[in-house]
């Protein structure tokens, strides 16, 4: 019997996708070139699984439910990432090849390539899967022999994807990420411990934005999870594109550096120099590059934005700052700055808001930066649930309103800021 809230199988989804498009089993059957039994045997667990009923079946045909029709708009966008895909990979073949190639593909094929590009071998892959390697070298190889294209490379210390391999496995974990969305979407009695909405977010973000509108959302749907998660701007990028997180709050690259992502400007928060309260210079109504040349730095790890941005203004100046030190963490440049003896690039948001409320800007003669705008950036094609859909329009409407912005300055930072 089936139980509730396991997670649909791709088998179950095409049979559902097939009779939902022809309007009856018996057809779906013929296109899929299964039984009618077998069709309705993948239906009937279907149902059961998400806990909903999906099809109105009569003498006149199969009509999907609202349910069903939600679910179907996620099948459609499930398969025709499955097709591009192929599509992508298998270079020179026709968009029907693509999609007949697209139909063949199992689920065990999909999972063992995934799997071996998320644990980087064979051996890690077969580990995490809790299966043995010759169990993992099967339907990897089948996926090859199908689609007529090399995935795996050897490599000293063993077999991993190749960069076709790569991108076929980002490419369909994006696709199953409709799977998880289709189950969050028709609210079934799913007892997924998935969240229903995951975001990144970068270092120097004003968190407040994500915390106030987390609480609100949770607070209208207590039953929901969201997931959140600091890391680089290339971690969270890479984990968007592979349907791992959702969308990413914070400074915008401008323009975005994928051309499958896009950016939403939601307010300008630029740089300015920061020194601790008791720092000589916080005295001071404006400083000159001269006097800013005697100050030690915090210099943001190279790659930041904030480093290139540094690096080019000191070098305006023709500042060689001593006693020099370097870090990508924001809690160390927090310690290091108020041990009162050094300065460092920072947002003007982190100035006026929780996370350093001792800090002061410097005002330096001449500084000029430029724009620095905080948004959102998510997938092009993303199709949103209502739940993430509710979390956005909090978040934008934050956004336009300074003087619920302006609650960061009464706040103290958390340990992990």
């Amino acid at each position: 019997m089936s139980r509730p809230g396991s997670a649909p199988s791709l088998k179950q989804l095409r049979a559902f996708n097939a009779v939902t498009a022809a309007g009856s089993t018996l057809a779906a059957a013929k296109h899929l070139g299964i039984t009618q039994p077998a069709v309705c045997y993948s239906l009937d667990r279907l149902e059961g699984e998400l806990g909903v009923t999906l099809l109105r079946r009569s003498a006149t045909g199969s009509f999907p439910t609202d349910a069903g029709r939600r679910l179907y708009q996620r099948t459609n966008r499930l398969f025709a990432q499955i097709i591009e895909a192929v599509n992508h990979v298998a270079l020179g073949n026709t968009q029907g090849r693509s999609e007949g190639l697209a139909w063949k593909i199992r689920e065990p094929q999909v999972k063992a390539l995934i799997g071996i590009w998320r644990a980087g071998s064979f051996h890690g892959a077969a580990r995490n899967l809790t299966i043995s390697e010759p169990s993992l070298h099967r339907p990897a190889r089948e996926l090859e022999r199908l689609l007529r294209t090399n995935l795996y490379r050897r490599t000293s210390i063993g077999m991993e994807v190749n960069p076709a391999g790569a991108e076929l496995a980002r490419r369909f974990s994006l696709a199953l990420d409709e799977i998880r969305s289709a189950v969050d979407e028709i609210g079934t009695a799913s007892a997924s411990t998935a969240a229903n909405l995951r975001v990144g977010v970068l270092a120097l973000a004003p968190r407040m934005l994500v915390a106030d509108a987390s609480l609100e959302l949770l607070r209208q749907s207590p039953r929901q999870r969201i997931d959140v998660v600091e890391a680089p701007y290339e971690t969270l990028v890479k984990a968007l594109r592979s349907g791992d997180i959702d969308l990413v709050f914070g400074a915008l690259r401008g323009p975005a550096e994928h051309d499958d992502v896009v950016e939403e400007v939601l307010f300008e928060d630029p740089y300015v120099f920061v020194c601790a309260a008791s720092h000589p210079l916080a005295r001071a109504r404006m400083v000159t590059p001269r006097q800013l040349a005697s100050c030690e730095f915090v210099f943001p790890a190279r790659g930041l934005p904030r480093r290139t941005v540094l690096d080019r203004m000191l070098a305006a100046w023709e500042i060689t700052p001593t006693g020099r030190i370097e870090t990508s963490c924001l809690a160390t440049t927090m310690a290091l700055l108020q041990s009162g003896e050094r300065v460092t690039l920072l947002s003007h948001g982190h100035v006026q808001g929780i996370v350093a409320p001792d800090l002061h800007r410097i005002r330096v003669q001449g500084a000029q930066f430029d724009p620095r705008f905080v948004g959102l950036t998510t997938r092009a094609q993303w199709l949103p649930t209502p739940f993430q859909e509710r979390f956005l329009q909090l978040v934008r409407a934050a956004s336009h309103q300074p003087a619920k912005r302006s609650r960061e300055k009464r706040r103290r930072p958390s340990a992990a800021a």
